[in-house]
């Protein structure tokens, strides 16, 4: 059997300051218009935030999910009959409406500190089928079956509907048709990114 060190608090800290360049980096890039830097963004927040039977994600053994984290998002009313993106808004052309990811820019007034397992577990999507992904269930997906770390040959199904039937049923019209928007996971992921920079980096801002 191979013989394994345990790592210092250094190295561990020394593996965090790469892991939040990585992040930011792909955010540069995403900002860009390189949206599939969307999917390098889920792998690096899984990196850090995701715990297992086998592994302990590298915030985990740096004891800093302790820390309140930045919640920008948009609480879900279980009372509404409307979809929810609780972390994404429309920008309008040209050429047509997008999602995006508001960044510092969010209209929402209400901007929380939360504990860690109340922002990782919070609905963020809720379809209109009423099924809800959470930050959890939306970086895990992209990161373990849709091409962040591993393509799967089959895809949770909320996180399928989401990211290829429009279950938001949200739609851009250019004056002449209408069209189903796409791309909601990529901007909820940037914006998941841009709360985690807030949350570990003293003073990070950034706008649109």
């Amino acid at each position: 059997m191979n013989k394994k060190r345990q790592l210092t608090t250094q190295e561990l800290e020394s593996h965090l300051r790469e892991q939040l360049q990585f992040l930011e980096s792909s955010c540069n890039l995403f900002d860009e218009g390189i949206e599939s830097e969307a999917k390098r963004l889920a792998v690096t927040l899984r990196i850090l935030f995701h715990d297992t039977n086998s592994s302990k994600s590298l915030l985990g053994q740096l004891n800093r999910l302790r820390t309140k984290f930045c919640d920008t998002a948009f609480d879900w009313n279980p009372d509404s009959i409307l979809t929810h993106g609780g972390l994404v808004y429309i920008a309008s052309g040209p050429p047509t409406a997008r999602y995006v990811a508001m960044l510092d820019d969010t209209p929402n007034p209400v901007k929380k500190e939360v504990e860690f397992e109340n922002w990782w577990n919070k609905p963020v999507f809720v379809d209109k089928q009423r099924r809800q992904l959470s930050r959890e269930k939306l970086i895990l997906t992209t990161a373990d079956q849709d091409g962040g770390a591993h393509v799967d040959p089959t895809l949770e199904e909320s996180y399928y509907a989401l990211s290829r039937e429009n279950s938001l049923n949200w739609v851009a019209n250019d004056g002449y048709s209408e069209n189903a928007m796409e791309g909601p996971e990529k901007a909820a992921i940037r914006q998941i990114a841009h709360e985690t920079l807030k949350t570990l980096v003293p003073g990070y801002e950034k706008n649109l």
